[in-house]
């Protein structure tokens, strides 16, 4: 189960209040002491909005109250407003005790003086029962927000913001006895009201964004993330336009979509939102420190999921410390969570009793601040605590602790959460694993498979949207794998299978097998409209991703109005264009859905030398499953995820000062043997011994380890001696490698009897115009400075040389974003790219991961055109019209994917996958000028006949590894820097 975050955001604190505030103004405060000038203050802060800058506010109004006093003649009741604005400010600074004091006093006050009730003391009222809700005492809470709804329906009507300030206010009590489903329908409601009532009143802007960000979270643990996204951005775009983007709700709103895209998985997207958020709130005079530990928190998380743990490490305990040091009655729920982070990540460390004390830690606090056992908070502490207690080899005791927790956490989320929710089907499974360990590995199985199918179902409907997808692909693949060990255990060969297909899942598979699926068979009109949706579907992520960055950003408010507008539109045009696809194509949603492969069907489609291998990772370690026509084999091998990344890495450094020495340095073949016996312990390794040809379908960080590298024998001699090099016992010598798609992907069914024949390369391109002055802001200008490519124009006219077919090279000026849309790339059987690669989110103003090729400012060569940056982006790449054999990028980094750390196959390759690729050679790293046209020539050249391309590869490499009149040609970084994706 990988890591989940739930309320750990500025939502955290907006989920324990529903205050409800009135005018939205923002004058200075006045500085006569006069009768009148006070008449005039005490006015303006009766109606005075406290939630963008409570402790400004604070001070304002405490000096109007002062004055007032000093004059003598003031008003009481409009001291008695100002003094009820004064408790909406101690709200919104978490000094609820003094908040409900203040609320009471104007309750009892107005009553005594006889005032008929009106919609502000209805308001009041609601307050005091935020302020009772957000104390936990949740029983008069709820009377106080029915009195609220009722006062504020016969006053001010159902379709007031009142009112739905008053049904939110029920909502949340709902959520904090442990209802979000029953929650949701009302803040959705609320939201609606709300909306609709300050657009045409003009008042009461901040209701929308704060009911929207709850909605948002709500959503969140509720499981639907795409619907959290959406949420999230109305939030944000609500508050950026009419509340200001410094507004403290603005920034709130930043901190809900940077967590909603978190969950959905999209994390390239969510940490620059949330670097904006943190950096805007340390920039104010004033910061609250509630503030500012959620958005350590959530920043934290993002840099957590992309696969920096040591950085968000940092973070975390940043955020802990702040929320450590509130005093008890204003520390927040979700510091709970931040403990429970910390206690995964030195868990993944091996630091197994620390891990136990801050688990501990967390439960404690969050059951000290919850007013309900049903907390979600408390269910995330319990269920992280008994994960930990399954794990380590520990007495019975400590599995009945496991247990009881789990028990509690199971019945608790049938009640609160979807079927297909993450925590809840990780407990049932948690639960089914202790069954398992007690000696009852088949009922384990039948106890999980309820749940394990409902996440599957969800992951597997091809209407899902995408965010979901990523969602459930990244943070599911832990459940999958115990599912595994639970299948193993009951000698479920099968069900193993499935569940290890299940966690190396990605959308690069459902793109895959769509095109496959349709092309050549139902003719051109039906092709036409599938790479017509592929293409809409890549403008409408690049649409969002261009909202987000508006979001926050100085900017007119037509062009926020006309992203908006394309996005209506482009949605639109998608259901348009699915229906179409469906009216052409019989049974679409079966052909386009992707499907594991059966245990028979994936054994048959081996041939005798070949062998298919899955691994799993989760906070025990590997569970590896080695297949081949005549036998199936299964291994674990316990390891900390950390020390394993830590193996990876030491293997990444070596091959980099590779790179830098041109081969001569040594190569850690200790590191690569020790990875060896961990990912091919000796069941595995003695199933593939007559396996020639070895096809790995992994997750995450494995995916980009370099497999051809690894070690298969204890290594003698020198690391940094050429001799002793060649004569290492590399995996390459072994086994023929390549990267699957999905395991349904050696299907033969893919293969053509008349393939394209011509070449399209693009490369070497001019990159000093990074560099070069303009009016236009070109996003390379931003980046460090990139290294030219003095080979890549002879490697392109290399590997041009030997195809047939038409021949086309784009380098230097003509190596443009327009040039290469409109060559002809569909007609072409190898498209091969020699220039570098970005990953996304690695820099501020990159996003997504893109190719870098010529820039071309506006009105370059005569022309009145826009410009182009320079950045061919995934998405970009998505909307080509390709039909490629073989599509090869020797490029820099070309194995990016969408955020610091994702997935190595996530990006760039599944771009090129959605627009038509069949295979793709990626580089792991930067390819040596005089080592990358010979590689990637050899290799295409090389796979005819019976030699298949994993064959054509490997021959490729041995070759430049035999070569002793290669300087540093002995060195993995040299020979080794292309994976095969698809074959």
């Amino acid at each position: 189960m990988r890591k989940r975050f739930w309320i750990g955001l500025t939502a955290g604190l907006l989920l324990q209040s529903a205050v409800g505030a009135s005018p939205r103004r923002a004058d200075e405060p006045a500085t006569g002491v006069s009768g009148p000038s006070i008449a005039g203050e005490l006015r303006a802060l009766a109606d005075y909005d406290t939630s963008g800058d409570p402790n400004k506010a604070l001070r304002r109004i405490d000096a109007a109250l002062a004055s007032a006093g000093k004059v003598g003649n003031a008003d009481p009741k409009a001291v008695l407003l100002v003094r009820a604005t004064r408790g909406e400010a101690l709200f919104w600074l978490g000094r609820y005790e003094e908040a409900l004091a203040v609320f009471r006093d104007f309750d009892t006050r107005m009553t005594a003086l006889g005032q008929p009730m009106t919609p502000r003391h209805a308001d009041i009222v609601n307050n005091i029962g935020s302020a009772l809700s957000s104390l936990g005492r949740l029983d008069e809470a709820r009377l106080y927000k029915q009195r609220a709804l009722d006062l504020s329906e016969s006053l001010t009507g159902k379709n007031s913001v009142e009112y739905a300030a008053a049904l939110y206010g029920l909502a949340l009590i709902d959520y904090r006895r442990g209802l979000p489903l029953e929650a949701i329908p009302k803040v959705e409601q609320a939201v609606a009201i709300a909306t609709m009532a300050s657009s045409q009143s003009g008042r009461n802007a901040e209701y929308p964004t704060l009911f929207g960000i709850t909605l948002s979270t709500l959503q969140i643990q509720a499981g639907d993330a795409t619907s959290a996204v959406s949420a999230a951005r109305a939030a944000a775009d609500w508050a950026d336009v009419h509340l200001g983007k410094t507004h403290r709700l603005t920034l709130a709103a930043l901190n809900a979509l940077g967590a909603a895209l978190n969950d959905a998985g999209l994390y390239g997207q969510a940490t620059p939102i949330l670097r904006r958020a943190l950096d805007m709130r340390m920039a104010k005079a004033d910061p609250d420190p509630r503030d500012l530990g959620y958005s350590l928190n959530a920043l934290a998380y993002s840099l957590d999921l992309a696969g920096f743990s040591e950085e968000a490490l940092a973070f975390y305990e940043r955020s802990a410390a702040i929320f450590e040091t509130l005093p008890a009655s204003q520390q927040p729920m979700s510091g709970a969570n931040v403990f429970g982070q910390i206690a995964r990540i030195v868990r993944d460390d091996g630091q197994t009793e620390k891990a136990l004390e801050l688990n501990r830690k967390a439960l404690a606090m969050a059951r000290r601040l919850a007013s309900s056992s049903d907390d979600p908070e408390v269910l995330r502490a319990e269920l992280s605590l008994a994960k930990l207690l399954i794990s380590l080899e520990a007495p019975l005791e400590h599995l009945d602790a496991a247990q009881a927790l789990l028990d509690h956490v199971t019945a608790a989320y049938s009640r609160r959460a979807l079927d297909t929710n993450l925590d809840r089907v990780a407990a049932e499974t948690l639960r089914a694993a202790i069954d398992a360990r007690r000696g009852d590995p088949a009922g384990a199985l039948a106890r999980a498979r309820p749940g394990i199918a409902a996440l599957r179902a969800r992951l597997l409907d091809r209407t899902s949207a995408s965010t979901g997808a990523v969602r459930l692909r990244d943070q599911a693949a832990g459940t999958f794998v115990l599912n595994a060990r639970i299948a193993m255990a009951a000698g479920d060969g099968q069900a193993a299978f499935d569940a290890l297909q299940m966690a190396g899942m990605g959308d690069l598979q459902t793109a895959f097998t769509s095109l496959a699926a349709i092309h050549d068979r139902y003719g051109p009109e039906a092709d036409a409209a599938i790479r017509a949706y592929l293409s809409t579907a890549a403008g409408l992520r690049e649409l969002l991703k261009q909202r987000d960055r508006e979001i926050g950003q100085d900017g007119d408010d037509r062009g926020d109005f006309d992203t908006a507008r394309r996005i209506t539109d482009t949605e639109r045009d998608l259901q348009a264009l699915d229906g179409r696809i469906g009216a052409l194509v019989p049974g679409y949603a079966a052909l386009t859905g992707f499907e594991p492969a059966t245990l028979a069907a994936a054994r048959s489609r081996l041939a005798k030398d070949q062998a298919m291998l899955l691994y799993g990772q989760d906070a025990q370690g590997l569970v590896v499953m080695a297949i081949t026509r005549d036998t199936v084999t299964s291994a674990t091998t316990p390891i900390p995820a950390r020390r394993l990344a830590t193996l990876q890495r030491k293997l990444r450094a070596s091959i980099e000062e590779g790179l830098l020495t041109d081969g001569t340095s040594g190569f850690d073949r200790q590191s690569a043997y020790r990875l060896y016996t961990l990912l091919f312990p000796d069941p595995i390794a003695e199933a593939l011994r007559h396996s020639h040809q070895v096809a790995i379908l992994a997750p995450g960080m494995l995916a980009s380890l370099p497999f051809d590298a690894l070690v298969t024998a204890l290594p003698s001699g020198d690391d940094a001696d050429p001799l002793a090099l060649r004569r290492t016992a590399w995996l390459v010598r072994r086994h023929a490698v390549s990267t699957l798609v999905s395991a349904a992907s050696l299907s033969k069914a893919g293969k053509r009897t008349s393939p394209p024949q011509g070449f399209v390369g693009v490369g070497a391109p001019l990159l000093a115009e990074a560099a070069a002055p303009g009016d236009v802001e070109l996003p390379l200008r931003t980046l460090p400075p990139l290294p030219q490519l003095p080979g890549a124009e002879a490697e392109l006219r290399a590997m041009a040389d030997s195809i047939a077919g038409d021949r086309r090279i784009l380098v230097g000026a003509q190596a443009t974003e327009a040039a290469v849309k409109a060559a002809p790339l569909a007609g072409a059987g190898v498209i091969a790219f020699a220039t570098h690669g970005l990953v996304g989110g690695a820099y501020r103003n990159i996003v997504e991961p893109a190719l870098v090729l010529t820039p071309t400012p506006p009105g370059s060569d005569g022309d009145d055109s826009d410009g182009e940056d320079g950045l061919l982006t995934a998405s970009e790449i998505a909307r080509l019209n390709l039909d490629a054999d073989w599509v090869i990028l020797s490029a820099c980094n070309t194995d990016a994917g969408e955020s610091e750390n994702a997935p190595t196959y996530s990006g760039l390759a599944r771009a090129f996958v959605s627009a038509g690729a069949r295979s793709l050679l990626l580089s792991h790293w930067p390819v040596r000028d005089d080592v990358a046209g010979r590689l990637t020539l050899r290799t295409v050249t090389g796979a005819r006949g019976s030699t298949s391309r994993a064959q054509a590869l490997r021959r490729a490499q041995l070759e430049v590894l035999a070569d002793t009149a290669l300087p540093g040609g002995a060195h993995p970084a040299t020979w080794a820097p292309f994976v095969l994706v698809g074959d």
